[in-house]
């Protein structure tokens, strides 16, 4: 007796549509509302710490900018203290070695300016002008130390917002004069601002008295507008080094009134220093999501439309085409009839179809997997083998055979990507150009053999001076070396080359050719300095202050 069949039966066509209504629309219209607040969310946050970290780093520049100054002032005034005083050729010294000062001025205990230099010469180097009230004298006077002021305009002098750097000069312990450097406020964040404002970002500097020091364009003030009630806001907000920052939104920093970003930092001569983001910085971005989300919702409805549509049109058709060409690569196995039971209607053909194929695919598949998986494995090994000795000849085409140190070749190649790194992120980078004293003397007297045992030494006696993991030993030449000192200044660059001196005489590599008997190293000091075009610029300054060490007696280090 036959059972009677009572699967019951179901359309795909139906399915389909039903389907397509249900699951296309609603999860689309979903995820784009979900995206776009995780989005917005997201650009709040990179915002956050975009403006944290440019703001501390900002700050860190200017900060070290003024300190820089400070400190030049600061020597002058010392030297002035230990000698006989200050004069014109003195201040016209101090404006040639620090070019972003503008004037420089030489005040006597009582406040009257005994002289004065002007980098644009319009100035007299004597007039009858007394500073006693000046905020950055009285200061300096009362506080017996340098001092960086707040932002000031003296028309006697100039249209120029400045700010004055002043330091005491001591006679017997008491003040006998005042040294003072006036640094125009567009040279203390003329690069910071640059640097931001392709980040769209702006700038606020204010300083101790809440008065403008510079504004960025986009801004509602200019230099020596008092900030009021924002400028006492920004303060309150300002973070120190030790704090994470806290951004806030407000509609009162803008020359166009518009709503904007704001975090802002203290600076350690406690100036505030803020950035400002518009709110568009923001915004921006979301105006193209909308428009592709949008218009993905419109494909998506156009797509399920026509779908439906297209598979009335296709469906019957495309069925018994496609089971006929399958029957027609299959030659074995059929599905169970459980398995059928549980296919729509129109599917139950090709389901049987399509497993008889893939018994026979899944077989060759192994096999061809197989074999795939054997010559992968020789291939990667082969791979990693060539890998390994490209590494190794790009290394020794870039080392020195004798010293182990770079060659030419790695000198050049890394002193560019140096250089291009201290360039990209502001970062300090200094030079020693090295050369023994009197080789050709030692080869001519020991012969060449030995030359190169001194060369390996010596070599070995510069390494051992090197204290950071990143500094870079290249023999440029000869007896002619190249330490390149990343993240270095001039003063830690020339501690480090007195290092080098003395480890060198520590050796006692006997030299009968040199003064003392034993071998020498004379070393040249540069630094990357504003102004400089590449590499080559710090190299020559490095260069010439080997000469100079050459030609004032050998075995010292020359800035």
């Amino acid at each position: 007796m036959m059972r009677a069949d009572t699967t019951a039966s179901w359309s795909l066509r139906k399915r389909l549509a039903l389907g397509l209504v249900l699951t296309t629309l609603l999860p689309v219209l979903l995820f784009s509302v979900a995206m776009l607040w995780s989005q917005w969310q997201r650009d709040i946050s990179e915002l956050r710490l975009r403006l944290d970290a440019n703001a501390r780093l900002s700050a860190s520049v200017i900060d070290d900018f003024l300190e820089s100054q400070l400190a030049g002032v600061r020597l002058q005034a010392e030297q002035a203290s230990a000698g006989a005083g200050v004069s014109d050729d003195d201040l016209a010294r101090l404006l040639t070695i620090y070019p972003a000062m503008l004037r420089a001025l030489h005040v006597d205990g009582d406040g009257n300016v005994a002289a004065m230099r002007d980098v644009r010469q319009r100035l007299p180097s004597r007039i009858p002008v007394n500073v006693a009230n000046e905020e950055w004298f009285k200061a300096t006077r009362n506080q017996y130390r340098a001092h960086i002021s707040d932002v000031f305009k003296r028309p006697i002098y100039g249209d120029e917002v400045v700010v004055a750097i002043s330091a005491p000069v001591f006679r017997k312990r008491q003040i006998e004069s005042v040294l003072q450097a006036a640094i125009p406020v567009e040279s203390i964040a003329r690069l910071s601002a640059d640097s931001l404002a392709r980040r769209r970002l702006e700038l606020l500097l204010l300083d101790r008295g809440n008065h403008v020091v510079y504004a960025g364009p986009g801004l509602r003030w200019k230099p020596l507008d008092d900030a009021g009630d924002a400028g006492m806001m920004l303060r309150n907000l300002a973070t120190t080094a030790d704090r994470e920052g806290q951004m806030q939104r407000r509609d009162n920093l803008l020359r166009t009134g518009g709503g904007a970003y704001v975090e802002a930092v203290t600076m350690r001569n406690q100036w505030t220093l803020a950035l400002v983001a518009p709110r568009e910085t923001v915004l921006a971005p979301l105006t193209p999501r909308l428009l592709l989300l949008g218009t993905l919702l419109l494909i998506t409805l156009l797509g399920m439309s026509w779908a439906l549509w297209r598979q009335w049109q296709l469906l019957r058709a495309s069925i018994g085409y496609l089971v006929g060409s399958l029957r027609g690569y299959a030659l074995g196995g059929q599905l169970e009839d459980q398995a059928k039971a549980s296919m729509p209607d129109e599917m139950r053909p090709l389901m049987t179809g399509i497993g008889e194929l893939a018994t026979r695919l899944n077989r060759a598949y192994r096999e061809l997997q197989q074999v795939l998986g054997e010559r992968e494995a020789t291939i990667e090994e082969r791979t990693e083998s060539l890998q390994r000795a490209v590494a190794e000849l790009d290394r020794l085409s870039r080392t020195d055979a004798l010293t182990g140190c770079l060659n030419y070749r790695g000198f050049a190649e890394q002193g560019k990507q140096l250089w291009q790194a201290a360039q990209a992120g502001d970062l300090a980078l200094s030079v020693l150009a090295l050369d023994i004293d009197h080789f050709k003397r030692y080869n001519d007297h020991y012969g060449h053999a030995a030359g190169d045992g001194v060369l390996r030494r010596f070599a070995g006696a510069v390494r051992s001076a090197l204290l950071h993991a990143d500094d870079v030993l290249a023999r440029s030449g000869g007896e002619e070396f190249v330490v390149f000192l990343p993240g270095s200044g001039l003063e830690q660059a020339r501690k480090v080359a007195e290092r080098v001196c003395q480890r060198v005489r520590s050796a006692d590599i006997e030299h009968a050719g040199a003064a003392g008997g034993f071998l020498t190293v004379s070393i040249g000091v540069a630094a990357k300095a504003p102004g400089d075009v590449d590499l080559d610029d710090v190299l020559k300054r490095a260069d010439k202050a080997l000469y100079r060490a050459k030609a004032e007696g050998r075995d010292r280090v020359s800035l």
